[in-house]
């Protein structure tokens, strides 16, 4: 359940993050998926973000597995990723993560948005998110 109390909306789990989403970008048709580790099954992860390239690597606290999500792997050689803490309890480096698809009419992707939740204090947000100028998109999108 999110808490809109507080100047950062929480929530309790990593579910929270869809409804979140959805209310963040106006569209309740958002496809969301989870980002799990395709090593262990782990939900929490550190984040490597670098904005200006929108490019994204996730490192599973459980296992240590690092995976370069969604199309980013053509631009990271370029990229300068900067590891991601919390901006509201300022120690936490581990956040459930997931990932909302805005769709063209013909199901290819047109907009990406990175939710990611604290696991620490509960904050949600979103590091990043860009425009699919491209088609198709399957490939892109198996790589979560």
């Amino acid at each position: 359940m999110i808490d809109k109390s507080k100047k950062y909306w929480t929530g309790d789990s990593a579910k929270d993050i869809s409804e979140w989403l959805r209310l963040y970008t106006g569209d309740d048709s958002l496809d969301v998926k989870s980002v799990i580790c395709h090593t262990c099954g782990g939900d929490s992860f550190e984040l490597r973000v670098d904005q200006n390239e929108s490019a994204i690597q996730v490192k599973c606290t459980a296992c240590g597995t690092k995976n370069i999500l969604l199309d980013c792997g053509d631009i990271w050689a370029d990229a300068k990723p900067r590891l991601r803490k919390c901006s509201v309890c300022k120690t936490s480096k581990s956040y459930n993560i997931k990932v909302g698809f805005v769709r063209r009419e013909n199901g290819c992707v047109k907009w990406v948005y990175i939710g990611n939740r604290c696991t620490e204090c509960g904050t949600l947000g979103s590091y990043l998110d860009w425009k699919i100028d491209y088609e198709p998109t399957d490939e892109m999108e198996q790589n979560i």
